[in-house]
């Protein structure tokens, strides 16, 4: 009788088999839910965005002779102005200022600016920055402007504001 209390002792002590392959398709799948759920959080979180983009690229062929639109910026400041770079049909580059959700769009030469070239040029020599995040074409008190945001020498986030075609600081913010 010792003997058969044994076995049932060991029977029931034996552990069991873990089968690392449906563990590891468990793992993936969650892996899998939870990267459809993090895309689908940025698709949406996202979509008003692409929303303005459409409407902008719509307003701006219909209402000045943009015909491909390259670039779209947005800024921020005491409203939404929204900053559209394109080309013409004859492939002359233009730039298309809209203001909010209003329909007027107001439309200049790019040649007649700085381009990113000199631009570049112009922030390196004057302001000697570490790194540039951006540099975008905006509206500022009805002129044409580059904004530009960068990382200075000790490390201070710095904005400034520069004319468009010549390149004259109209405001400075340093150490953000």
């Amino acid at each position: 009788m010792q003997f058969r209390d044994d076995i049932r002792i060991r029977q029931r002590q034996r552990r069991r088999h873990v089968h690392w392959a449906r563990v590891w398709f468990i793992i993936a799948g969650i892996g899998i839910v939870i990267a459809a759920l993090v895309l689908g959080y940025f698709y949406i979180a996202l979509s008003p965005i692409r929303q303005d983009e459409d409407r902008l690229q719509k307003l701006v062929k219909a209402h000045s002779d943009i015909a491909t639109v390259q670039q779209v910026s947005v800024d921020y400041r005491k409203g939404t102005t929204y900053a559209v770079i394109g080309t013409t049909t004859s492939g002359h580059e233009k730039v298309a200022i809209v203001h909010g959700q209003s329909s007027q769009v107001k439309t200049y030469d790019r040649a007649a600016g700085l381009s990113n070239d000199q631009l570049r040029r112009l922030i390196l020599k004057t302001y000697q920055p570490k790194k540039v995040y951006s540099a975008n074409i905006s509206d500022y008190k009805g002129a044409l402007v580059w904004e530009v945001s960068y990382r200075s020498q000790n490390n201070s986030l710095n904005f400034v504001t520069l004319d468009f075609k010549t390149g004259q600081s109209y405001r400075t913010i340093n150490g953000l």
